[in-house]
């Protein structure tokens, strides 16, 4: 290759690269994002030699009940009023449901009392929660096609079943229904925190792919022991569980800044 043939190669070269420079891609500013998740399960609470009384005979429970592993949906908003730093508004809406443990503590004396903790030990609870929260998000490289970026936000959590409240029925007693632990609160709400990391990949325009690692902090009312007799509301506290989840989204760009197209 000659000499001219270089030296044009090398002038190329110097007018493309400051107008290469001079490109840069879009900026988002109020995004609107919907989300698919997947959310660890994680074990709630357990009760040894729960007393269970009939009639005659008296036998001991052991409980415990999870939380199931299941998937998610999340609406958000998200508002850029400068590079980096933003705000953001979500409702997440979490499949809370439950999986439920007993076995005799020793052998069963009262058949009702054996039916009832067969019961309980096949049953698994559907149940909805979801969690209203805001907080603030910090990005890294806004214009460019992979964005990262780190959030946190606090909020609440709505449940519309009860964490404590177990029952289960005798099929030889009629379909007799005995309540182990009552509850007279089957709603609750109760605060919820999140932190996550992620990034953001440019479709095009108007559309980003996000994806997202994030611990979901909720509280949860747990039974710390067991009671007397059934029938009775069992001790219990509030507990903080991390609920780590997986989560993939699509990006709407309803506002931004355009970059330089030259």
């Amino acid at each position: 290759m000659g000499i001219r043939t270089w030296a044009g190669l090398a002038m190329i070269a110097l007018v493309a690269t400051p107008v290469a420079a001079q490109k840069t891609g879009d900026q988002a500013n109020l995004v609107f994002t919907v989300s698919g998740a997947y959310i660890q399960g994680k074990r709630l609470w357990s009760v040894q030699s729960q007393p269970i009384q009939d009639n005659v005979f008296t036998d001991l429970y052991d409980l415990n009940r999870d939380i199931k592993s299941t998937l998610g949906a999340s609406l958000s908003a998200t508002y850029y009023p400068g590079r980096t730093l933003g705000l953001t508004a979500e409702a997440f809406l979490v499949g809370m449901g439950y999986d439920d443990g007993c076995r005799l503590a020793a052998p069963g004396q009262s058949l009702r009392n054996i039916e009832v903790c067969n019961d309980i030990d096949r049953q698994e609870k559907s149940a909805a929660a979801v969690a209203v929260s805001t907080g603030g998000i910090f990005r890294l490289a806004p214009r460019e096609f992979i964005s990262p970026f780190a959030r946190a936000s606090v909020g609440l959590l709505f449940t519309n079943q009860s964490s404590i409240l177990t029952e289960g029925v005798s099929p030889s007693n009629a379909g007799a229904l005995l309540v182990v632990y009552d509850d007279d609160h089957r709603t609750r709400m109760r605060p919820a925190f999140a932190l996550g990391v992620g990034t953001t990949f440019a479709i095009n325009r108007g559309y980003y792919l996000r994806w997202e690692v994030r611990d979901n902090i909720e509280g949860v009312v747990r039974v710390t022991g067991p009671t007397g007799a059934p029938r009775f509301i069992p001790p219990h506290e509030t507990v903080y569980k991390h609920f780590f989840s997986v989560q993939i989204g699509l990006d709407v760009v309803l506002e931004r800044d355009r970059g330089r197209r030259y």
